[in-house]
């Protein structure tokens, strides 16, 4: 019989803005553990930043969430004071809500697919106008390697819109590792999507 082997593997990541360790567990040489730590607090952090540049200028923001599934929106109102400038979020996450209640045109979703950067653009716009926001950002894309009858080319693809000031100010095409699971690549999403807008104000 062998000895039991255990090995811990740490590595500090910085993802724009967000401190992140990534631990890795080991057992005989086999990886039986993938654990993230500290994202929650880089998340806070921007949050708090995003609030007072927002209150400072007097600047509404609002958000339109797919693939984040609300993460962007809860981050935001960790912070005591995002009623001042926070004026809300819709988690729209199948093509009905993002057509019928968010306001993206059909003729969008069926030409270039929910996860795409022309439906990220058009989901920041319609927030914006949904909430009379001066910002509003918008997440869309796929988290993992599950694209059903999309192209396999789309695995992992997540797009980030930023409207501001009548436009569209930033976007981001993120390429996700899948084999690191749908909650840590939402996270990251949710960082990547505060960390444009601060980029902004």
């Amino acid at each position: 019989m062998y000895p039991t082997l255990l090995k811990l593997n740490i590595y500090p990541l910085i993802i724009k803005t967000v401190p992140i360790v990534k631990i890795v567990l080991f057992l005989n040489g086999q990886c039986v553990g993938l654990f993230f730590f500290g994202m929650e607090d880089g998340l806070e952090r921007t949050a708090a930043e995003i609030l007072a540049r927002c209150v400072r200028r007097n600047l509404t923001m609002a958000a339109a969430e797919s693939c984040t599934g609300g993460l962007v929106a809860s981050s935001l109102v960790l912070v005591s004071g995002a009623s001042g400038y926070f004026r809300g979020s819709l988690t729209a996450y199948c093509d009905d809500i993002k057509a019928d209640v968010l306001g993206v045109r059909r003729e969008t979703l069926e030409k270039f697919y929910a996860e795409s950067p022309e439906c990220s653009r058009e989901m920041a716009e319609c927030a914006a106008r949904l909430f009379s926001s001066d910002i509003a950002v918008s997440t869309t894309g796929f988290l993992d390697a599950n694209v059903g009858f999309r192209p396999k080319s789309l695995a992992g693809c997540v797009f980030v819109s930023v409207w501001l000031s009548g436009r569209i100010a930033a976007e981001r095409r993120l390429a996700l590792d899948v084999s690191l699971g749908r909650n840590a690549n939402r996270r990251r999403v949710a960082a990547e999507a505060l960390d444009s807008v601060l980029s902004l104000i």
